[in-house]
């Protein structure tokens, strides 16, 4: 399925609304935040109408996509109702419920996923602490790459651990 998906991504003509990921989606090693955001965009549109090995229900392919990318864009409002929270709740719910798809056609191993598990603190984090406005992992990203991978680009490969500390402290 995989394959298939990357297939998808290969035909899609060029756009000016969409990124293009011409060598597929599923090999992708680091995907920024903005990377992020444009996959999911055309995400659903890849897996829809994909054909299912073994004759399995595509709909639980399709209804498990949706209820995360839903869960996604709903914890992105600007502001938050106790229906909106719940909503949420029930997209998150409705995706556990029918992710065991994915482990039945052999695309994923297990989902014990520290950012998937984080999804669950979601709801109550915003009924703590307000609304999601404005987080994101740009900052962190710009910080991993300055202090790990510059890092390691500067050592000699022995001893990385040491090395990247002693380069951190400097």
């Amino acid at each position: 399925m995989p394959g298939q998906i990357d297939a998808q991504c290969c035909v899609i003509p060029p756009n000016h609304n969409i990124l293009l990921f011409p060598k597929g989606i599923s090999r992708l090693l680091w995907v920024t935040g903005h990377e992020h955001k444009k996959i999911c965009s055309i995400l659903l549109g890849l897996i829809v109408g994909l054909p299912v090995p073994d004759g399995r229900d595509p709909s639980h392919v399709v209804k498990s996509t949706c209820m995360l990318l839903d869960f996604l864009l709903i914890a992105q409002y600007g502001t938050h109702t106790t229906a909106s929270i719940e909503g949420l709740e029930d997209c998150l719910a409705t995706f556990h419920n029918f992710k065991a798809v994915f482990i039945d056609l052999g695309v994923w191993k297990n989902f014990n996923l520290p950012k998937l598990h984080s999804l669950g603190h979601y709801a109550l984090s915003i009924r703590l602490f307000g609304m999601t406005d404005n987080y994101n992992t740009e900052q962190s990203e710009r910080l991993h790459i300055n202090l790990a991978k510059n890092a390691y680009c500067a050592m000699n490969w022995k001893d990385e651990y040491l090395q990247m500390t002693a380069w951190l402290e400097h």
